[in-house]
């Protein structure tokens, strides 16, 4: 375990001595009475633990708090709709170097532009992988070949690109095509048509745009501990609130990690069409409280257990440090960086 997930309504996380617990004050939907005394529904040692995500109505004591930041573990707070709302971070590495560097290479546009052009291009090579193991089992079906072929004629350009701002626009008609043919691969009772999110309209939409908040907040912890700025990116432009440097890394890893387990969660049935519900106040669906508590254990599950298609047994939580970790070596010009990619089936 290295992310504990927090979803039950008015669960508190509380310091326990040396360790962390989690309580519940009530019922799981909140309108019940008070119980006798405080139910525990799990502890943790404070070393197994990198990141603590509140979702919902979840709390964290200051006691507690103060430990995790003693011990080195994030908090992040997520709304019900998988919306992120901020994180805490224990203090930032000491060491200077690594953000002076990522400051001068990011100002220079023409000396970013390859590395963002790297992330782009290896967010075409997966796509076309993910595709290509949806399409080993779906021989019948044309639009998945078709949209094989076009992003393959896309990632062929990728390297004529000459500003950024280009190169986000063509990332843009990249995913069109992929999702097109990625609709193909739900095959039980959620469905998925077209890409849509702001609020997103069905399940499939929510689960997708869920796993790729979690990701990011994953990534930016780990570039955050690292010694990066996460809000500065060489592919994504500044924009306040936005870690643009996670969403840079973020590209090569979407369809690979988020979208393949979303059509796993989803085609095994894990999720169903009962575990959402209409979101009242932004619109859309969103994940039930059940429905949350199913997500997140696939979730972990998926996570720990080594990514197909990868060289190593290497599992996306394990790959996510990797990739900063080599982001971080390129940067301070050790070495050049090294994407995330798929063998070819």
């Amino acid at each position: 375990m290295l992310t504990l997930y927090v979803t039950e309504p008015s669960a508190v996380v509380r310091r326990s001595a040396g360790s962390l617990i989690v309580t519940l004050d009530q019922d799981p939907d909140g309108r019940g009475p008070l119980p006798e005394r405080r139910r525990r529904l799990i502890e943790v040692e404070p070393h197994r633990l990198e990141l603590i995500a509140l979702v919902g109505r979840a709390h964290i004591t200051l006691d507690a708090t103060q430990l995790c930041l003693e011990q080195g573990i994030a908090v992040a707070w997520f709304r019900r709709n998988g919306d992120f709302v901020g994180r805490l971070v224990p203090e930032l590495s000491r060491t200077a170097d690594l953000r002076l560097a990522q400051f001068r290479l990011a100002d220079d546009g023409q000396q970013a532009l390859p590395l963002a052009q790297t992330f782009v291009a290896a967010k075409l090579h997966n796509a076309v992988g993910v595709l290509a193991a949806l399409r080993s089992n779906r021989r019948n079906q044309p639009t998945l070949g078709r949209a094989i072929s076009e992003l393959k004629a896309l990632s062929t350009t990728v390297a004529q690109t000459s500003t950024r701002e280009a190169l986000l626009g063509f990332e843009g008609d990249a995913a069109r095509r992929y999702f097109a043919g990625l609709k193909l691969g739900f095959t039980s009772d959620i469905r998925f048509t077209s890409r849509a999110r702001r609020p997103p309209p069905d399940p499939a939409n929510a689960l997708l745009s869920f796993g790729y908040v979690l990701l990011a907040n994953a990534l930016a912890s780990l570039l955050e501990a690292r010694g990066f700025d996460p809000y500065l990116g060489f592919m994504h432009v500044v924009r306040s609130g936005r870690p643009s440097l996670a969403l840079d890394l973020l590209e090569e890893l979407r369809h690979p990690v988020v979208d393949r387990f979303v059509l796993r969660a989803c085609n095994l049935r894990q999720l169903r069409p009962s575990h959402f519900e209409s979101d009242l106040k932004r619109g859309g669906v969103r994940l039930t409280t059940t429905g949350l508590r199913v997500f997140f254990r696939a979730w972990e599950a998926f996570m720990d257990a080594p990514l197909p298609g990868i060289s190593g047994n290497i599992s996306p939580e394990n790959l996510l440090r990797r990739q900063a970790d080599r982001l971080a070596d390129h940067v301070r010009g050790r070495q050049p960086y090294q994407p995330l990619l798929l063998r070819p089936c």
